[in-house]
């Protein structure tokens, strides 16, 4: 393992060591000019409540406008978390990455009838859709997944609830990324040389993979050493997680969070 001498910043690296940001937004203006598109597209989604039950040419307008704004989404996301972890500590992104769950959970917010509209559409009529617009059939995997899952399915006004409630249920895992990559420090450790080598969070897996007993039985113990003496705080995220997850497959009628994970997957 090359030896690490010092954890550089960012500015410190060499650019072709670095992510190439720039080929998903050129500069944060651009982004900015996207996430209005987005929060556009959005409304003009949330016209559609009451529509795409109607008819096959509407329901085909839903989803392409759909599979642009999943497009936006992917983009808008990857570069402000992306950002955001070239250095947890910079609070412009850390606002960005929040402006954009914001929009992002408004946006489920407002096609949070897509669910329930498309469930209430029968198989024969879905099938005389496909019929009508073979153009559908490119979405058939993606409403063929939404509607296997019918048992689990709620009134409209209960999927709005629960959509817009995903910017909070997101805060347990946000908290612990602002904790344990922006806030806790960890101590030098030493190799069987006596080699002062510099730990991180991103350092551990190295070290551990190591062929030198002494660097990883420091490393570990540095860490978790560490993060132990934050049990009380660390435990506190976790419970909050953990009833996060039960709340949303108690809501959705699953007989455990584990099955409620596994069937978002169809596993």
């Amino acid at each position: 393992m090359e030896e690490i001498k010092k954890i550089p910043q960012r500015s410190e690296l060499a650019e072709k060591d670095t992510w190439a940001i720039s080929d998903i937004y050129p500069t944060d203006e651009a982004w900015e000019q996207d996430l209005e598109h987005f929060k556009a597209l959005t409304q003009k989604q949330a016209a559609f409540a009451g529509r795409i039950s109607a008819s096959a040419k509407e329901l085909l307008a839903y989803l392409q406008g759909t599979e642009e704004a999943v497009i936006l989404i992917e983009n808008l996301a990857n570069y402000a978390m992306r950002k955001n972890d070239e250095d947890t500590r910079v609070s412009k992104y850390q606002a960005m990455v929040g402006r954009f769950m914001s929009a992002y959970v408004a946006f489920n917010a407002a096609t949070s009838f897509e669910t329930p509209e498309l469930l209430s559409i029968s198989d024969e009529t879905m099938e005389q859709f496909y019929a009508d617009a073979p153009e559908l059939t490119a979405y058939r995997r993606y409403l063929n997944d939404i509607r296997r899952r019918k048992e689990h399915v709620l009134s409209p006004v209960e999927e709005k609830l629960l959509a817009a409630a995903g910017e909070m249920a997101s805060a347990p895992d946000n908290i612990y990324g602002l904790f344990a990559d922006a806030d806790l420090t960890f101590p030098d450790v030493t190799d069987s040389k006596g080699n002062t080598l510099p730990l991180s969070q991103g350092a551990f897996v190295p070290y551990e993979e190591s062929s030198d007993r002494v660097l990883r039985k420091n490393t570990y113990e540095a860490l978790y050493h560490t993060l132990g003496s934050f049990k009380n705080t660390a435990a506190g995220i976790l419970a909050a997680q953990v009833k996060q997850l039960q709340f949303f497959a108690d809501a959705r009628k699953y007989p455990s969070s584990l099955d409620a994970a596994l069937d978002v997957t169809n596993v």
